[in-house]
């Protein structure tokens, strides 16, 4: 027979190794673990909320609440000094959708665009009574809500452009027809283009305009080509008014 205190010692050395080789094992799959990349099974280290964006980076978006501080509801001050400094079409139908709490004024009179901000405005296009706005920031001499030659607002077009009225020059009722600014086709985003293209109804304008405007450069088009041109705009501020889907802006102040 073996001896037996030599195969308990046999045993004992066996255990050894096993625990030695278990324990190697489990450091390896820790650093496994900790090396791979976070999937969707956590959510909470995968997670794509732009919320979480590292601290500096400012998240860009639409407005969704009223400047602090104001007695009317504008946009925050930051947001609109950006969009006035250029044109923002795609931003312009998104916030002209019906539904959106911004203000809502319309012209009296005819009246050149100026932008007192310094940014685009679209000249040429000019202001018709009737025409519809947004407003955007409000100016007064001392700061309060007044009436003067030099208080009114800046405003936002159905164009993308902002413009400054003074007071007088509107009102806050809307008019029996409401009018819009011409919205430049070829300065609305890819994806909202593509949107709009597959609307009956604008697919249709658009050919029409096409065939009428066809062999003509700006400034040399007919008077047919003109009433197809505006048709073809109105039909899509008609589809953005009834609540018509369009997705997000792709460019953003």
């Amino acid at each position: 027979m073996p001896d037996e205190t030599a195969l308990l010692t046999g045993r004992n050395e066996a255990l050894k190794t096993m625990r030695a080789i278990t324990a190697i094992l489990l450091l390896v799959c820790v650093g496994c673990g900790s090396s791979a990349r976070p999937t969707a099974e956590h959510p909470e280290v995968a997670s794509n909320d732009p919320s979480a964006a590292p601290a500096g980076k400012a998240r860009r978006a639409l407005p969704d609440h009223c400047a602090h501080g104001k007695r009317e509801c504008v946009p925050p001050p930051g947001w609109v000094k950006r969009l006035c400094e250029d044109v923002y079409p795609d931003v312009a139908l998104n916030m002209f959708k019906p539904g959106t709490r911004w203000k809502r004024l319309y012209m009296l009179a005819r009246a050149e665009p100026f932008n007192a901000s310094g940014g685009a405005s679209l000249l040429g296009d000019k202001m018709e009574r009737g025409e519809e706005v947004i407003a955007l920031k409000r100016r007064d001499n001392n700061g309060e809500m007044q009436v003067g030659d030099n208080a009114g607002y800046d405003v936002l077009r159905w164009n993308g452009a902002c413009a400054t009225i003074h007071d007088g020059d509107f009102t806050r009722d809307p008019p029996r027809e409401i009018l819009h600014s011409k919205i430049e086709w070829r300065r609305l985003g890819l994806d909202l283009r593509k949107a709009l293209e597959m609307q009956p109804s604008i697919a249709a304008a658009q050919n029409a305009r096409r065939k009428a405007c066809h062999g003509f450069s700006i400034g040399e088009v007919t008077k047919d080509c003109e009433v197809y041109d505006r048709a073809f705009v109105d039909e899509i501020v008609r589809y953005v008014q009834s609540g018509g889907a369009i997705p997000s802006p792709s460019r953003l102040p």
